[in-house]
């Protein structure tokens, strides 16, 4: 598609208006010059009608029209226009003149003044006047003159061209003013885009909001709130690197170390020892570069949305809960899942939601009483469901909760091999999704449960019937690539 100027995008958005505008006032200035001139012509006409009527006399044969030949030559000559009169008698009968056509005459109108018509005498439009002269008396007689329209026409003519170019000459004007006034109004937006043009890419300082107009003002705002995102994702990756260089030195650290041991020894229960220490080295490093990788996949959901699909949540916790009942069987932790019958719907990444859901469950089975319980629950109104992991243990003591959800924490004495990033990552799908996760205690004993709440939603009806487990193929994928 053709990229359109912005100047000429603006110069045409008023130039349109302002056309319409000399267009409507180039016709109405037309129209008001022609009615003048008609006005004019018409008066000259009316006129040469009472000059007419002056050269009628009454005397002993009644009337009689005396003007000289050369002087009716005279009134009818003319370079351009056909002029012709007649007068009558009040009964109708002919005085003088040599109208081609007989007008014909109303005396109760003619009364109330002369009557001008536009009509057609041998084919060509003419211009006549009809009045009453010396009404009521003795020599009452009625006039017609009649002249074609050629010098109207040129009038009209010349009155239409000096508007037109008058009009055209205003045109012309009013649009370089236009012009030369979007230029100038365009110069902070150009030198804007000459600064951004100017800048290193590694340059995310804001630009100045100095002498600004306040819409490119707004603009500057928003492009440093743009740069200063940018700035902020690009800290999140040095610091996602540097943890994950943090993370592997130390695992890697082991491993050599317990490598050149295993070189050293000659005695193979020793040299088993070491390779075992390797291999949960590894196991580690393995389960901190998949937690790395799941954060990185929250964060990249919490800034560009995540993928959103119709999620069942009860479908969610009942495939979450067949996952790690084998797990809670095997500390004696009795897993269970509190859902409504009908499916909750939200909008959300469904392999997301999973990892976040997962994470949860699985810290309550590590980090929970053995012996105890866990409880998985959907709460509140369908257009705005709470997702709810509570179990019976030990707790969190208060002095640690406030860096619970920080990257890498882990509170003292903590049971298990986490590396910190389960908790991180359940805020940061939650936060992608609208909502947020909170720790809360329980309010029937001891132990935790943390609550994540999506934003509310327009209720829906006659919401389709959904099968058993909806998430499933997105969760085998997530498990399969955790496997990796």
């Amino acid at each position: 598609m053709r990229t359109v100027s912005l100047r000429a995008y603006l110069l045409v958005l008023v130039a349109i208006p302002l056309l319409l505008l000399l267009l409507a006032e180039t016709v109405v200035s037309y129209l008001v010059g022609m009615h003048t001139a008609n006005q004019v012509f018409d008066r000259w006409l009316l006129d040469s009608a009472h000059s007419i009527a002056q050269e009628v006399r009454v005397d002993e044969d009644g009337l009689r029209f005396i003007a000289a030949a050369d002087a009716v030559a005279m009134f009818e000559w003319d370079d351009m226009d056909d002029t012709y009169f007649e007068i009558r008698d009040a009964g109708g009968h002919l005085i003088a003149g040599d109208l081609p056509q007989v007008i014909p005459a109303d005396l109760s109108r003619l009364r109330e003044g002369p009557v001008f018509e536009t009509l057609r005498i041998d084919g060509e439009l003419t211009r006549a006047v009809t009045l009453l002269n010396n009404p009521g008396a003795d020599d009452e007689i009625v006039v017609q003159v009649a002249e074609t329209l050629n010098k109207r026409r040129g009038m009209t003519t010349e009155v239409l061209s000096l508007v037109a170019m008058k009009k055209t000459l205003l045109i012309a004007g009013a649009m370089i003013a236009v012009a030369v006034a979007i230029t100038r109004g365009m110069r902070p937006l150009q030198r804007l885009a000459d600064e951004l043009a100017r800048r290193s890419p590694r340059d995310l300082t804001p630009l100045s909001e100095d002498n600004a107009p306040r819409e490119v003002r707004t603009l500057i705002e928003n492009t440093n709130g743009l740069l200063g995102r940018i700035n902020h994702m690009l800290g999140l990756h040095e610091a996602f690197v540097g943890n994950i260089a943090h993370q592997i030195r130390t695992p890697l650290a082991g491993i050599k170390l317990q490598a050149q041991l295993a070189l050293r020894e000659t005695d193979p229960a020793a040299v088993r020892r070491s390779l075992a220490q390797i291999a949960r080295a590894a196991d580690h490093m393995t389960h901190v570069n998949s937690q790395l990788l799941k954060l990185a996949r929250a964060e990249i959901a919490f800034d560009r949305g995540p993928q959103a699909a119709a999620t069942d949540l009860v479908a969610l916790v009942e495939a979450c809960r067949e996952e790690f009942d084998a797990a809670a069987r095997a500390r004696d932790i009795t897993l269970a899942a509190e859902m409504p019958a009908e499916a909750i719907d939200i909008e959300g990444d469904p392999a997301l939601l999973h990892e976040m859901l997962r994470n949860l469950v699985e810290n309550a089975i590590v980090y929970g009483s053995r012996h105890g319980h866990v409880w998985i629950r959907v709460e509140g109104e369908a257009h705005a469901p709470r997702l709810v992991v509570e179990d019976d243990g030990r707790g969190i003591p208060p002095e640690h909760r406030p860096q619970i959800f920080d990257h890498f924490y882990r509170p003292p004495n903590s049971p298990g091999e986490g590396c910190g990033l389960g908790l991180p990552i359940v805020r940061e799908i939650a936060r992608a999704h609208g909502g947020d996760v909170r720790l809360e205690d329980r309010a029937a004993g001891p132990g935790i449960r943390f609550v994540v709440e999506f934003p509310p939603r327009p209720p829906r009806h006659g919401a389709p019937a959904h099968a058993s487990h909806p998430l499933a193929p997105a969760m085998e994928r997530q498990l399969a690539a955790d496997g990796q």
